[in-house]
């Protein structure tokens, strides 16, 4: 009889006890989105209060950051100081990573990439996340190299974090997911796929945005002194 559930099948686990979840994974995720929600409310509420003017994109984005600031400083810095003893532990957040953790057991023995990957998006993109909500609910000039960067850093990150558990299924056929295909593609797969696409479009709006900036500033530098002072 396995000692735990993840694969392959007899890793070792950093924790010196596997503790089973006792709550099912319904109210793990019930109690994740209500938090997350309450959370997300109350950002909606302050944004509009502060900048009624925003437009629903702007609104989309104010959120999409603030969600994943709040994953990355509280959800994923649980993981980083917890890491080496949270397959025995039975907080929410644990049972949601053993959850997790079922589409790539690396969380629960501390590989090394993973670790170091959600440190450092604790330590930067978690703080960062944040400032771009608030830049672009204040219009601030600073908005779009702010949101570039932070998607650069999503989109990079995740990359990496998918290529390299695939590069070792397909090449070394080493698994860390287990073999039933829902969490593969439902964990694995669609749970990390907003932090492609999302991140991919914000990058191309601040392209597009930065583009017309300079565009502009190309054309008033070429014509009259005045309006090429006010911009410099």
């Amino acid at each position: 009889m396995a000692l735990h559930p993840y694969y392959p099948q007899g890793v070792s686990l950093s924790s010196a006890i596997f503790v089973e979840n006792d709550l099912p994974v319904a109210t793990l995720i019930s109690a994740f989105a209500a938090g997350l929600t309450v959370i997300l409310g109350s950002v909606l509420f302050i944004a509009r209060s502060v900048n009624p003017k925003l437009g629903m994109t702007d609104i989309g984005l104010i959120l999409w950051f603030t969600m994943s600031g709040t994953i990355h400083l509280f959800f994923e810095s649980f993981f980083v100081f917890n890491n080496s003893r949270i397959a025995g532990m039975q907080t929410l957040f644990a049972q949601l990573w053993k959850e997790y953790a079922l589409s790539d057991s690396r969380y629960m023995f501390s590989d090394p990439l993973v670790l170091c990957m959600e440190t450092w998006t604790v330590i930067i993109w978690g703080p960062l996340c944040f400032l771009t909500a608030v830049f672009i609910t204040t219009s601030s000039p600073f908005r779009h190299p702010v949101q570039a960067l932070v998607s650069t850093g999503h989109l990079y990150g995740n990359l990496i974090y998918l290529s390299t558990s695939l590069y070792e299924d397909f090449y070394i056929g080493k698994k860390y997911y287990r073999p039933e295909p829902y969490y593969f593609w439902v964990y694995f797969v669609l749970m990390n796929l907003p932090w492609l696409v999302v991140p991919a479009f914000c990058l191309y709006s601040c392209f597009k945005e930065s583009a017309k900036a300079f565009a502009l500033f190309s054309k008033q530098e070429t014509g009259d002194g005045p309006s090429s002072k006010k911009l410099l």
